[in-house]
């Protein structure tokens, strides 16, 4: 019963569904939201970036410029929507202050705060590499 119990059970520390108590009463998150404000940003400048060197011939030959500012506008969408999930992360692990331990939940308000700064920093970098599109022209 030595393996068997130790898979059975919820993890040591208590378990990560969304709304779900622990021992201490408070409650955890499950990773997916965790990792969703962490990785959004990164992932979608990549999208936009390729995305972006990829359509230049078509946007040259086809005259439509329009399609570099909505591809900003959905990436920022996107971005915006990761810094959500992430915030409401934070609210929802706000019971413990410190960031630093080793508790779940002290860690999940550590990827929370994690997400809402790589939000920030990557809504930055897409915008950023929109302000050439204004600025220059990309057929010439």
């Amino acid at each position: 019963m030595g393996a068997e119990a130790d898979l059975t059970g919820p993890p040591e520390g208590g378990h990560y569904q969304r709304g779900g108590n622990d021992e201490r009463g408070g409650h955890f998150l499950t990773p997916l939201p965790l990792w969703t404000g962490i990785l959004t940003g990164p992932i979608v400048w990549a999208i936009d970036l390729l995305t972006r060197y990829a359509v230049v011939k078509w946007s040259c030959h086809t005259g439509h410029r329009w399609y570099f500012d909505a591809l900003t506008v959905a990436s920022l969408a996107c971005v915006a929507f990761a810094a959500v999930v992430s915030w409401s992360a934070v609210h929802e692990t706000a019971g413990e202050k410190p960031t630093d331990g080793g508790m779940p939940r002290q860690r999940a308000r550590f990827m929370a705060i994690l997400g809402l700064a790589t939000s920030a920093l990557f809504a930055l970098q897409i915008a950023a590499a929109s302000i050439p599109n204004w600025v220059l022209d990309a057929c010439r």
